[in-house]
């Protein structure tokens, strides 16, 4: 142990008398440790810790699905529930659940988080609130008492911590609502981030319509059970769910299937594998780090010739001298890594900020135990990678060698300038990699923010408004508030036209209701009656949107008293009006005593799902028509602007208008509509951003790599090129010679990483939109970039090599 503190004593002296040298490194290896560092914290909190449940491996999302429309994982209906928690043998707890949100309180309301959830979830999840109770079976039953658990972040924020809180009436989209329990920190389901807890009201002797699907189930497997048995158990119960309900509408083995999956593996299956990319992509320049550090390890190690063949002839053993190169190497990484772990705090803090909603799980990511056991791991290794690079080279016959002459500076051997060199090409070609893997990332992205999603965004702001059904009780009143309140923004100055639509496009949820087309008969191949999105509408949203009519005409102001219409999209008249047009036809919605409405129009498609899913099927109907279709007449509206003026300007005036409305109503995400696009993909763009800023400082690491061979080389040749010169050697015939050189190096780094880019290029695939993982054209821009950049690296000490005197090289000789 005596002898190990000598050496770290040792080790500090030297990083003492070379402070340049020691910034330098330390820097170098926070960088690259602080980016590893923060992203397996991402890793970690996300994907490698399990969730804040008891036994978290045997919780299970059960979902359905709807084959023949496409539906992989779809709502269950509340008698479906019922059935499959009374009849299956897997799980020992299942209850349902179905996120929202909702208005909070009356003088200064706000829109949180809220889900409305069975009284066996909670069993099912294995909490217990902090504070109070949690549901119970009365809790749900109809004529119960309105009553509501709080998060503990809601209530540290709402409510200072106030254990009073417990018992205290508040209102949830006005519903007076007694809060009866407060949960632990962090608890959620499904990363839907739950401020409020609120009981689902179901009566077990009518539970509703079969064929109202909106319910996720989470379950619990019976001790001894895997997922795999739970499954079979599963088909055994859809074999036989049609004697459970004769004539209903049932689940079954072929056309509405249930299915089962890892609770855990379910909220993160997305965004695993771009997290695994980016933490590759981190070790790659770490990787690159240790090879310039290495590379000045070894050109240091130059001027320490004399040093290690004193410490040889006083005794020192090969082993002796590994150990004090193995000491300085891991101090130097300590000393990184302790910069580093200050850099990823603030990075990640940074990050998460910018992009809260990118990663699920995000408020669970930290630097933690585990993190900064990883880093200690990151850092050792790493001390160990470039530390051990000049013992490399020294053999004891240069030692000796170095001791009779005096100490002079010794010339590098062939063998040391090809370790250089083969750092160097290491370093060009895994910046390669991720410039290349960068390059595709930011060409998705792009392709997916330059998306037609069949409406004009520009200049347009929108925010939402969630009327509270127990002040609007009386459907006509809801079309009256929201006419109101759009003609009073149409007056601002600066506004061109307003308008309001229950479904905020470009990714919304899918409505898939069953639908009637007169005239279009069902058969065994043709399409099935169901449509992809209904969408409720307001006069002027046409206009407002900047969406073109294909066919036939707009909503306008006389359909308001006339009988009902509606509008199409072109993916609904192509697949069930192929090869003529539904303008004059007649479509029944689903539900209970609906009309007949008649098609007056077809649009342009509008992308609802998402920008990188296909345009499903779509309906559009006239707000201000529907008080006569109540169920139709939604109590949730996004209100859309289209302003020249800058969103910070108009906001003040849209405030003013909803507090004179309606005082109690919270405006719930005022943003821009190219905001709304970015957040749709933000998971995306936060992979592609992060591999980017990567890429970038791999670049730069291997393009410093570069010019510090290539300076070391010069310096190291400056004789030979002195008497090159002396010898009739022009400055253009020296400058080549520096610069095949680099070329060289660079070509052979640019070949091996071009081949490596294409061989990992599978890993891309799930990650990229519109482009293919091999694509030639970002393949050939990334070595062009990469070639530009390393030029410029080269020719500066190729340059520098030219301005040798050849009178003072041959004097000094």
């Amino acid at each position: 142990m005596e002898t190990l503190f000598q050496d770290v004593r040792y080790a500090l002296r030297n990083l003492v008398k070379a402070p340049g040298f020691a910034a330098v490194t330390v820097l170098t290896l926070a960088l690259g440790i602080g980016a590893n560092t923060a992203i397996f914290s991402v890793v970690n909190g996300v994907v490698l810790r399990p969730l804040p449940y008891p036994e978290p491996e045997r919780l299970m999302l059960i979902t359905s699905q709807f084959p023949s429309l496409g539906f992989d994982q779809f709502w269950i209906s509340a008698p479906e529930f019922i059935d499959f928690r009374d009849r299956n043998n897997a799980f020992e707890k299942v209850g349902g659940y179905r996120a929202g949100s909702v208005n909070l309180g009356t003088e200064q309301p706000t829109r949180v988080n809220s889900i409305v959830v069975t009284h066996e979830l909670m069993e099912a999840l294995g909490v217990r609130p902090r504070l109070g109770r949690a549901f119970t079976r009365e809790d749900t039953l109809p004529g119960a008492e309105d009553v509501g658990i709080l998060s503990y972040e809601l209530w540290q924020r709402e409510f200072a911590g106030d254990p009073g809180a417990i018992g205290r009436i508040v209102r949830a989209d006005g519903v007076p609502t007694k809060l009866v329990g407060i949960m632990p920190p962090g608890y959620d389901v499904h990363d839907e981030k739950v401020e409020l807890w609120l009981p689902l009201t179901l009566d077990p002797a009518n539970p509703g319509n079969r064929g109202g699907h909106f319910l996720f189930l989470v379950g619990r497997l019976k001790p001894g059970v895997g997922i795999g048995q739970a499954r079979a158990d599963l088909e055994s119960l859809l074999g036989q769910w049609a004697r459970i309900a004769p004539n209903a509408h049932v689940p079954n083995l072929k056309t509405h299937r249930f299915r089962i999956d890892n609770l855990q593996e379910d909220m993160i299956g997305g965004v695993r594998t771009a997290l695994w990319v980016l933490q590759g992509a981190v070790g790659f320049v770490l990787l690159i780090a240790c090879a310039n550090l290495a590379n000045l390890l070894l050109a240091r190690s130059e001027s320490r010739h004399r040093e290690f063949a004193v410490r040889t002839a006083l005794g020192a053993s090969r082993a002796r001298l590994l150990r004090q190169f193995l000491t300085e190497g891991i101090v130097l990484a300590i000393l990184g890594a302790v910069v580093g772990v200050g850099l990823a705090y603030a990075g990640l803090r940074a990050l998460l900020a910018a992009n809260p909603d990118s990663v699920p799980r995000a408020a669970e990511i930290t630097i933690d135990p585990a993190v900064l056991l990883f880093t200690l791991g990151v850092a050792v290794l790493t001390g160990l990678l470039f530390g051990l690079s000049p013992l490399l080279h020294v053999r004891e016959t240069i030692l000796h060698g170095a001791l009779k002459e005096g100490g002079t500076r010794t010339t590098s051997s062939t063998a040391r300038a090809r370790t250089r060199s083969a750092l160097v090409m290491a370093e060009v070609a895994l910046a390669v990699v991720l410039v290349a893997g960068a390059g595709l990332l930011l060409r998705s992205f792009w392709n997916l923010m330059n998306v037609d999603a069949g409406f004009n965004r520009a200049r347009l702001s929108t925010f939402g408004l969630v009327l509270p059904a127990a002040q609007y009780q009386k459907p006509e009143s809801r079309p009256v508030f929201f006419t109101r309140v759009l003609e009073q923004i149409a007056r601002i100055p600066g506004v061109k036209s307003a308008a309001a639509m229950n479904g905020l496009p470009p990714a919304r949820d899918v409505n898939a209701n069953d639908t009637t087309f007169e005239g279009v008969p069902m058969t065994p191949d043709g399409p099935i009656h169901n449509v992809d999105y209904y969408q409720t509408v307001t006069s002027q949203y046409i206009a407002t949107m900047g969406i073109p009519v294909v066919d036939g005409r707009a909503f306008t102001e006389t359909d308001t008293t006339g009988p009902p219409v509606m509008l199409v999209n072109e993916a609904l008249a192509k697949k069930f009006y192929p090869g003529t047009t539904p303008v004059g036809r007649r479509i029944k919605p689903g539900g209970p005593n609906t009309p007949f409405f008649t098609v007056v129009g077809i649009l342009k498609d509008v992308k609802q799902g998402g920008l990188d899913q296909p345009v499903g099927t779509e309906l559009y109907f006239l707000y201000e028509q529907l008080p006569r279709v109540a169920q139709f007449a939604t109590t949730n509206m996004n209100v859309v602007v289209r302003s020249d003026l800058a969103l910070d300007a108009l906001a003040p005036s849209l405030r003013q208008v909803v507090r004179e409305a309606d005082p109690s109503l919270p405006m719930v995400k005022l943003r821009t509509m190219t905001d709304v696009f970015g957040e749709s993909v933000s998971e995306r763009r936060f992979v592609a951003v992060l591999l980017g800023a990567f890429a970038g400082l791999a670049l730069l690491l291997a393009a410093v790599g570069t010019y510090g061979i290539l300076s070391y080389t010069v310096s190291e040749r400056k004789h030979e090129i002195g008497i090159r010169m002396a010898l009739g050697a022009t400055r253009s015939t020296v400058l080549g010679l520096v610069l095949r050189q680099g070329a060289t190096l660079t070509g052979i780094g640019l070949a091996a990483g071009v081949i490596a880019a294409l061989a990992l290029s599978r890993v891309m695939r799930t990650l990229v939109f519109n482009v293919r993982p091999t694509d030639p054209v970002t393949m050939a821009a990334v070595t062009i970039f990469i070639a530009l950049i390393a030029l410029v690296a080269c020719y500066i000490p190729a340059r520098r090599a030219t301005r040798v005197d050849p009178i003072v090289v041959l004097r000094e000789e």
